[in-house]
């Protein structure tokens, strides 16, 4: 078999840094671009558009240079304010951190004796994030933690336990002190007037149409927000979170489209995808949607047929639809959407055609719907 690939090669120059303008005639020539022995492959074929991929990924480049120059300008600023307030205390800005950081520690002492408390609170934290995991085991992993925790029954009070304790006590006086030396230099700026010049990016604009699939709200509404999510994805987990507290705020004025865009990376969740849609058969996707997040380590087979169990379907019907090919094509159709229009990771948002990658707060979600109401194009989502 012979594969030529050189106008392949072309097609995705763009996103390499050359000129555009060979995406472009690609795209308006719709000339092949390979050939499998003598056989013409052309763009049209492939679940990618070149063009859409390199505006998605310009956009991207944009939204993240302005928080680069954001982040650059803000510790700027923090030194010269630092600088300004140590000169007033004849001292340095190093000699002023090490007082802040000092006084903070002095203050942070007093963690030890609250260790039980603090440990409990740990521990029930865990319990909640991690939902899937017995009462009797609190898995715990956390910035600083030395990989992964596992606290079996019946091991209280060994050195084991201990040497956990003090980790979280550790942990919670670290973070203290960070807060308190943000808090001294956040007084600072309050004291002072300060201007942000940069311009924030607007918001890319998609053009892609809602399908019918499982929605929330009110159907009605005018505002649309599709939500191409992955239920291995945490993040997604997240967003879903959020715009539920969206939907709380915005209740009659919005309207939650789920679409579906497993990821390659993530072996199961084409399959939960699947049985996601075909509890929306027995109109109870919402509660399978809910469930399977609850569950992402365990998206096999066996554990999507006992989440069926436990939301109450008719686990027959549903076994017999996990297995109707339609449910994959169903998927594979919102995958090959999301595709041609760009989107390459998920959680991806679109709200009234407008793109938000990643994971919005609930307060720049409801900044692009006041925006889009106003009639003005939203903006990407600031920094602080």
């Amino acid at each position: 078999m012979v594969v030529h690939c050189a106008l392949l090669g072309t097609a995705f120059a763009s996103l390499a840094g050359e000129d555009k303008t060979a995406v472009d005639d690609a795209v308006a020539r719709g000339r092949e671009i390979a050939r499998i022995d003598g056989t013409a492959i052309r763009l049209h074929e492939l679940s990618y558009d070149p063009e859409q991929r390199y505006k998605v990924e310009l956009h991207a480049m944009e939204v993240r240079l302005y928080r680069e120059q954001k982040a650059v300008l803000r510790q700027y600023i923090d030194q010269k304010l630092l600088e300004q307030e140590a000169a007033k205390r004849n001292m340095n800005a190093d000699e002023l951190i090490a007082m802040v950081t000092a006084q903070a520690e002095e203050k942070a002492k007093t963690f030890e004796s609250d260790k039980e408390v603090l440990f409990q609170d740990f521990v029930k934290k865990m319990q909640h994030d991690f939902p899937s995991f017995s009462k009797r085991t609190a898995v715990m992993q956390s910035p600083g933690a030395a990989g992964l925790l596992s606290l079996p029954a019946g091991s209280a009070g060994t050195p084991f336990i201990e040497a956990v304790k003090n980790k979280v006590v550790e942990m919670k006086r670290a973070a203290y002190v960070n807060q308190a030396r943000e808090a001294f230099v956040r007084g600072l700026r309050d004291q002072s007037r300060i201007e942000i010049l940069l311009k924030r990016p607007p918001l890319l604009r998609l053009d892609l149409t809602p399908d019918d699939g499982p929605w929330l709200g009110s159907k009605d509404a005018p505002i649309t927000i599709q939500s191409f999510i992955d239920f291995q994805c945490p993040s997604c987990k997240k967003a879903s979170s959020t715009l539920k507290d969206l939907l709380v705020k915005k209740k009659g004025a919005i309207r939650i489209v789920a679409r579906d865009f497993p990821l390659p990376s993530h072996p199961d969740a084409p399959m939960a995808a699947r049985a996601a849609a075909c509890a929306d058969d027995q109109d109870r996707y919402w509660d399978y949607h809910d469930l399977l997040f609850d569950n992402q380590q365990a998206l096999d087979v066996a554990s999507l047929r006992g989440y069926a169990r436990q939301a109450g379907l008719d686990t027959v019907r549903f076994d017999r639809c996990l297995e109707d090919d339609s449910r994959r094509k169903e998927v594979e159709k919102d995958v090959t959407e999301a595709a041609l229009a760009g989107i390459n990771s998920t959680p991806g948002i679109i709200i009234n055609g407008f793109y938000l990658s990643g994971t919005p707060s609930l307060t720049h979600l409801e900044e692009v719907i006041t925006a889009i109401e106003n009639g003005q194009t939203p903006l990407a989502e600031d920094v602080p």
